[in-house]
Order: structure tokens, then C-alpha cells, then sequence
């Protein structure tokens, strides 16, 4: 019974995610917060209100064959795409945890509806939420205040420095870049950098529930081990892409796919290294680290 209303719950808070996520897609304002707030949702397309029977989670969008009922225009797979991740990711987090209904729990529920939302969001625009990053580093920020010892101190130190780490990265593969191919170019996004120090502001905290001591030695192995997995995570992705008959080509100053002229979004990566620092700290620190640890 707990699981079944988990996902009908999640379900409706993975609907209101997308809603989040499309109407925010910049910065706040008045008029978004005032109709996100007091409005009422509408089709993209014909500008049609929607009812209560055209807003259930994923049911509605197939029971309409995918497309609005009012213009006939086909609805976005982000939609089903959201809520159906949510459910998952937050049964999978109900699992891991044990728990129902504790402040952990709902902690690590919203953290990963915001990191899912972040995930899919680079996915389709190959950019970061600034709202959705900016609740994220909140909601961290609030956690190391809230949890007792100097977390949070540590939290700024370790953004700084993971952040100055990235940017170095970011200008070394710019410079890179323009060496190769003799073109101002981009392969490490500004939005890695602001998610990689956002990432570093919880990872105090990831590292004390681990029972690891916090020094400038156990943040350098813990940056390498971020590092690399991200790595390996993005390359595993970038060699399906290759597997599978996709070809590059530059265009633009950017790297992109010869028929589709997408980019490879590396938020995915540093979001799923996060989830396994988070999940099984020690036992990949110890995998990699066996004579220093």
C-alpha cells in the first residue's frame, strides 16, 4: 500500500515537476510567478485550457494518442518522460532508504526530483535550469546549516575549490579546442562548472554520514573519484552514441551530431557519479585508494 500511493504521489509531483521545468526555463519573474501560482494549465499550442480529466499523469497523454485533444498537436514526451522518472527515482530512493515519511526521506525525495529535473532538462536544451539549480543549492545549503557540526564551512571550501578544479578544465578544453581545430569552441560547458560547486556544497555532508574525516586529502580523493567516473560515465555514453552509426561534425563553434546536430549533455554523467558517491562512498574509495585509505 505505501508503494502504490508513493508512486500516485509522485506521479502528480513529477507532473508538477515539468510544469516547473518548461515555464521557468529562465529566470523568474512577476508574470511567471503570478500565472505559475494563480494560473492554470493550457496547451502549448492552441493556448486551450486544460481540464482535470487532460492532466493525469501519463494516462492522459496516451489515452489522447499523444496529442492534444482540443488543436490535435502532438504533446511533448518530456511530460510522460518526467513523471514516469519521478516515480522510479523516488521508489528506488524509498527502497535504498528503508523509510517512509521521515525528513531523510523527503530530504533525499526532493534532492532527486530536482537532480532528475536537471538531467532531463540538459537532455532537451543542453543547458542548465537556473531555477532548478538555484533550489537545488538552497535546499543543500539549508541541510549543511541544519545538521549539526561545521558543515557548512566545509561545504563553501570544497564549492570553491571543486569549482576553481572545473573551471580550469573548462579553459584547458576551450584552449584545446582552438588548437585542434583552429575554432573558438566548446566542450565543457559553463553549467558543468555551476552543478560540479552546487554538487561539492553536499558532499561534506555525504562524506561525514560515511564516517570519513574531512581534510584536504579525503577532498582530493573524493575529487578524483568524481572526476573520474564522470569520465567513464561520459565516455560509455559518447561510444554508444559512436556505436550506434552517429558521426560529428563542427559547426557553429560547437560539436554536433551530422543528422540531428545534437550536442552530448554532460550533466547526466556528473549527476549519476553523484547518486554512487552518495550511495556507496566508501566502497569506491576504497576500490580505488586501497594502499592510502
Amino acid at each position: 500500500m505505501r508503494i502504490l500511493v508513493m508512486i500516485i504521489l509522485w506521479l502528480i509531483f513529477g507532473s508538477l515537476g515539468s510544469v516547473v521545468m518548461t515555464r521557468f526555463s529562465g529566470w523568474m519573474t512577476r508574470e511567471l510567478l503570478r500565472g505559475f501560482f494563480f494560473g492554470y494549465s493550457q496547451c502549448p499550442h492552441c493556448k486551450h485550457r486544460l481540464v482535470s480529466k487532460d492532466l493525469v499523469p501519463v494516462l492522459s497523454y496516451l489515452i489522447q494518442g499523444k496529442k492534444c485533444r482540443y488543436c490535435g498537436e502532438r504533446i511533448s514526451w518530456l511530460y510522460p518522460l518526467l513523471e514516469l522518472l519521478c516515480a522510479v527515482v523516488f521508489l528506488l530512493t524509498y527502497f535504498l532508504l528503508k523509510d517512509f515519511w521521515t525528513p531523510t526521506l523527503i530530504f533525499w525525495l526532493l534532492t532527486n526530483r530536482l537532480l532528475v529535473l536537471l538531467l532531463v532538462y540538459d537532455f532537451k536544451e543542453y543547458e542548465l535550469h537556473m531555477v532548478v539549480w538555484i533550489l537545488l543549492a538552497v535546499v543543500w545549503i539549508l541541510a549543511n546549516i541544519f545538521v549539526p557540526g561545521d558543515n557548512l564551512r566545509y561545504a563553501l571550501l570544497s564549492a570553491l575549490l571543486f569549482a576553481g578544479v572545473f573551471t580550469g578544465i573548462y579553459f584547458f578544453a576551450k584552449r584545446y579546442a582552438k588548437m585542434r581545430f583552429k575554432k573558438v569552441m566548446e566542450w565543457f560547458g559553463e553549467g558543468d562548472i555551476y552543478l560540479a560547486a552546487t554538487i561539492w556544497i553536499f558532499i561534506p555532508l555525504i562524506m561525514s554520514a560515511s564516517w570519513i574525516i574531512f581534510s584536504w586529502w579525503t577532498i582530493a580523493c573524493v575529487l578524483i573519484l568524481f572526476i573520474l567516473l564522470s569520465s567513464i560515465i561520459g565516455l560509455i555514453r559518447a561510444w554508444l552514441q559512436y556505436l550506434f552509426g552517429w558521426r560529428w561534425k563542427v559547426e557553429g563553434g560547437k560539436l554536433f551530431h551530422q543528422s540531428s546536430l545534437s550536442i552530448i549533455p554532460f550533466f547526466p554523467a556528473m549527476i549519476i557519479s553523484f547518486w554512487l558517491i552518495a550511495w556507496k562512498l566508501n566502497f569506491f574509495i576504497s576500490l580505488l585508494f586501497p594502499l592510502v585509505w
